[in-house]
């Protein structure tokens, strides 16, 4: 119960399974100053089973969503929301 509090609290239990393990390993791998690749989310450990086509996907549901956003000039690098 306490688990789906806090996801409800944070708005991410309408998310897909996949959709939150990519906003987590986001969130994981980014740092103060640091923008997360494609490259990087790929990697992360908690990604292992999903395939790029679903990965991708996740990607652009999380920034419909406004969990993430895209950053900077070249592509490929995000944050997540605050």
């Amino acid at each position: 119960m306490l688990l789906s509090e806090m996801e409800q609290d944070l708005g991410i239990n309408e998310l897909g399974t996949i959709e939150t393990a990519v906003l987590l390993s986001v969130a994981d791998l980014e740092t103060t100053n640091h923008n997360v690749t494609t490259k990087e989310i790929l990697g992360h450990t908690l990604n292992s089973r999903c395939s790029r086509p679903s990965l991708f996907r996740a990607l652009k549901s999380l920034e419909k969503y406004g969990k993430i956003k895209k950053v900077g000039d070249i592509r490929g690098y995000y944050r997540v929301v605050s």
